[in-house]
């Protein structure tokens, strides 16, 4: 039996519009020109482009050829028209992350809203550069060198320009409070990490709530995850783990997670009082940072 799916394309549809629109563009052509070279109207390459269209295998592949894309990425990108009408779409990690990475960023670039939880760790589009330095380098399970290390830093903290928008996107953060205890790097990269999410919480679309270890149980205890909300499209969860990431359209997983984060929010601290605890755990790393400072001299 099919789920469910809310009205709009799916994830893999979405992302073929998106990845259309971005060859076209790369290929410095005008949908009115695509149209005339292929024999198709302006309207419907904007309309492929935008996912207002349902999407045909032989009409993407001559959109292919004209761009020159290379048979391995044709064959990836034509298996997503194929299975367009599929719900969900998970997404195995390997040699490829970096564009599991391109897929994220792009819908979160056209998102309007992003919500999420995280009980471990700082979330991305908050992280400092030192700190996503040491979470990067620390999870890996093979050693990278410091240009892979520099290019999955840049990579993570791309996703922070969309911050820095005209109109950026809602940012709704609910951080569970062992996120600002788990020594990442050296206490002054830590401290600085706090230092930075009060900082960013001045911004007038970023808010930022902590979960109290009292808050006792609660369904952000099965791990993290981000609801993803859209202008026109139906919103995604986007969930992630060491072997794959996984983007959620239908109704059911939507409504179980919103539920879930309804549960989660109604045990999370006040915005005011959350900064207030950030800064406080700032402090007390900087004054335990000195402190063993002050001993190690004495020695």
């Amino acid at each position: 039996m099919t789920e469910q799916v809310a009205d709009g394309g799916t994830v893999r549809s979405r992302q073929v519009s998106a990845e259309l629109r971005r060859l076209r563009r790369a290929a410095r052509l005008t949908a009115t020109e695509v149209g005339a070279l292929l024999g198709m109207s302006q309207s419907k390459i904007s309309r492929m482009e935008t996912g207002k269209r349902g999407l045909k295998v032989d009409e993407v592949a001559a959109l292919l050829g004209l761009y020159k894309v290379h048979a391995l990425r044709r064959v990836e990108i034509l298996n997503m028209v194929r299975e367009a009408d599929r719900p969900g779409w998970v997404w195995l990690h390997g040699q490829r992350l970096p564009d599991q990475w391109a897929t994220l960023i792009e819908l979160e670039t056209n998102s309007c809203a992003l919500w999420s939880y995280e009980p471990l760790w700082i979330p991305g589009m908050l992280q400092t550069a030192d700190y996503a330095r040491a979470v990067i380098a620390g999870v890996s399970e093979v050693s990278l060198s410091e240009t892979e290390l520099d290019v999955r830093v840049a990579a993570r903290l791309g996703r922070q320009s969309l911050l820095s928008r005209p109109l950026p996107p809602e940012v709704h953060v609910l951080l569970y409070e062992p996120a600002l205890r788990v020594p990442v790097g050296s206490p002054r990269i830590l401290a600085a990490q706090l230092r930075h999410l009060v900082e960013m919480t001045l911004r007038p679309r970023v808010t930022l709530q902590i979960v109290p270890l009292a808050a006792g149980p609660h369904p952000g205890l099965e791990g993290p995850f981000m609801i993803m909300k859209f202008p026109a499209d139906p919103p995604l969860i986007y969930l992630e783990n060491r072997v794959q990431s996984t983007f959620l359209e239908e109704v059911p997983h939507i409504e179980s997670y919103r539920l879930a984060w309804e549960r989660i929010a109604a045990r999370a601290l006040p915005a005011k009082r959350s900064v207030e605890l950030i800064a406080r755990a700032a402090a007390d790393l900087v004054r335990s940072a000195e402190g063993r400072h002050d001993q190690h001299r004495l020695r």
